[in-house]
């Protein structure tokens, strides 16, 4: 279980600089890498339905029940594709993260 960590004045710096965030690279550029990686991620590592779910559901503001409709399938299809391409995009972004 990870612990959650109250940023203040006070203790910003060390968090800062116990993650990696001293040396040049910021908080907006190491953002900015994790959405190309991510990106490429959607683009190449999920499964057709799973890429046109996540796009459709994320990107594109639509309902669960409107991408199955537009599918032909299932809305607990379609969230099933959504949950196993959201833990799939975890699990690549975690071998990033540290």
């Amino acid at each position: 279980m990870k612990n959650i960590i109250h940023i203040t004045d006070n203790n910003k710096h060390k968090i800062m600089a116990d993650s990696g965030f001293i040396q040049g690279s910021t908080n907006e550029s190491s953002r900015e890498r994790m959405k190309k990686i991510l990106s490429m991620a959607v683009l190449n590592e999920l499964t057709e339905r799973q890429r046109i779910c996540i796009i459709d559901y994320y990107f594109n503001g639509k309902k669960q029940k409107e991408i199955a409709e537009n599918l032909g399938i299932d809305s607990s299809t379609v969230s099933r594709h959504i949950i196993k391409a959201r833990d799939k995009l975890r699990h690549i972004a975690s071998y990033y993260v540290n």
